[in-house]
């Protein structure tokens, strides 16, 4: 309780959140993190990666890594509409990596004293992912923390899986 009234205190401004669909919850990232939002598109198969990693595809002359988020997190269910379904490319590090989302829902502004710290009971993620749990009216949104989503293996193959970056600029 006295982290929000600190951070009240202070002044903290809300922050912009990009907020998506992955099967039946709500998501959401840091607006300042994502690069764009693009429409799901035929992705290349890069061999010998992680299941999560679909492949990649040439944006605007730039090799992303693209992963499929559901199966990062294994949620199953709430396959909604194809045509809904959208790449978010977002900056990890120094790197840009699309995010396969079910359906993007907008942006929306988050105050800080309405961002809950992670329920230790909260299934199908570790924390470590997490960087709360977002109130909006009766809505409760994941919030994630990019920067935390791949481990240092996984961060090492994705940079190797652009090999082909440098010659498509």
């Amino acid at each position: 309780m006295t982290e929000k009234l600190d951070a009240q205190a202070a002044g903290q401004e809300a922050l912009q959140w990009v907020i998506f669909k992955l099967g039946p919850e709500e998501y959401g990232v840091v607006a300042t993190q994502i690069q764009e939002i693009s429409m799901y598109s035929v992705i290349t198969h890069v061999p010998s990666m992680p299941k999560f990693v679909k492949g990649v595809v040439n944006l605007r002359g730039r090799i992303v890594p693209i992963l499929d988020l559901k199966e990062r997190f294994e949620i199953v269910g709430g396959e909604g509409l194809a045509s809904a379904r959208r790449i978010v490319v977002a900056l990890f590090g120094d790197q840009l990596i699309g995010l396969i989302v079910d359906a993007i829902l907008g942006v929306v502004r988050i105050p800080p004293e309405a961002i809950e710290p992670v329920p230790p009971t909260l299934p199908k993620m570790d924390a470590e992912y997490l960087l709360g749990v977002g109130k909006l009216s009766e809505r409760l949104i994941v919030l994630l923390n990019l920067d935390r989503m791949l481990d240092d293996m996984e961060k090492r193959m994705l940079k190797d899986s652009r090999v082909g970056d440098k010659a498509a600029k």
